[in-house]
């Protein structure tokens, strides 16, 4: 094979590797958040990356907290319900990601934040809704049919 053929091949070849080589790798270690012991999540913030667990059903209590521009955060925690399997990928250097399969990760897309700002009851004011999408899902639909539900109206046909 002449080294003019093999030109074609080997840039598939090396673009094959460059593309492997930008594929995220679940190199650090895995820790499910609902049954964690206190050393497990000690150690985990000596850890580059850290892919924490949630399996369906898992319910972990969460903290709210405002820092920079605003500021305040719940005293109670509210309740986070897992309805399947996925991962927040933590790194040191870098901005946290989801993973619905614990070994890629998804696109920006994959979280994403609602901010609706309605009249109080009292009409002194306004107060602030603030919905959290993590998902692979259509989020326009299933916040309708969380509305309709918590409405009592049937769900509109498609």
């Amino acid at each position: 094979m002449k080294l003019s053929s093999r030109l074609p091949l080997m840039a598939l070849v090396g673009l094959l590797s460059f593309g492997a080589a930008c594929v995220p790798r679940a190199t650090g270690p895995k820790i499910r958040v609902a049954t964690a012991t206190p050393q497990q999540l000690a150690d985990a913030e000596k850890e580059d990356q850290v892919w924490y667990e949630f399996q369906q059903g898992d319910v972990i209590p969460v903290y709210f907290a405002f820092l920079g521009v605003s500021e305040g955060g719940s005293r109670q925690p509210v309740v986070f319900r897992a309805k399947q399997h996925f991962w927040f990928v933590t790194f040191k250097n870098g901005p946290m990601q989801i993973s619905f399969d614990g070994k890629t990760f998804a696109g920006q897309s994959a979280i994403q934040s609602l901010i609706a700002v309605v009249p109080r009851k009292d009409g002194q004011g306004g107060q602030l809704g603030w919905i959290i999408y993590m998902g692979q899902g259509n989020p326009e639909a299933e916040l309708k049919a969380l509305i309709e539900q918590q409405s009592g109206a049937a769900p509109a046909q498609q």
